[in-house]
């Protein structure tokens, strides 16, 4: 016995394998119950809120943790940066130390001319050096360094 069940509408459209078109008329979809809809939004929603605490307590974990490694990277380029500011004075002074008598002898300056000029260029060089780096170009004295 076939009859077109109650729940289905004679004009929706039946699907067009044989099977399946025997089946929705003869199978009647069961009665939802009263807040079936609102039950399932609000179980979804629950575990959607419930996978974002636990999302964002992992997230946040991982800040704080990629914080700590932040700052003591920091740390450890202040460090390297004083080191390297202190080794390239101290190499600049030596080499000031030493070229000064020569730079005397042959110029015939006085010291009191000589340092400050020697200063001035030793400045002048690593100036440019960073200009010349800033703007594209390898620098002067860390050009070679790279290479």
């Amino acid at each position: 016995m076939h009859t077109t069940p109650a729940s289905t509408p004679p004009d929706a459209p039946l699907p067009k394998d044989s099977l399946d078109r025997a089946l929705a008329a003869c199978i009647v979809a069961p009665a939802l119950p009263v807040a079936f809809r609102s039950n399932v939004v609000a179980a979804v929603l629950t575990d959607q809120l419930q996978s974002f605490a636990v999302r964002r307590q992992q997230l946040e974990a991982e800040h704080a943790q990629e914080r700590v490694r932040l700052r003591k990277g920091h740390i450890v380029l202040k460090r390297d940066t004083l080191v390297l500011v202190a080794a390239c004075a101290f190499a600049a002074g030596a080499c000031a130390q030493m070229v000064l008598p020569w730079l005397n002898s042959h110029l015939e300056l006085d010291s009191t001319v000589t340092a400050p000029l020697l200063a001035l260029l030793i400045g002048l060089v690593a100036g440019a050096s960073v200009w010349t780096q800033r703007f594209g170009k390898p620098g002067v004295l860390f050009g070679m360094l790279r290479e």
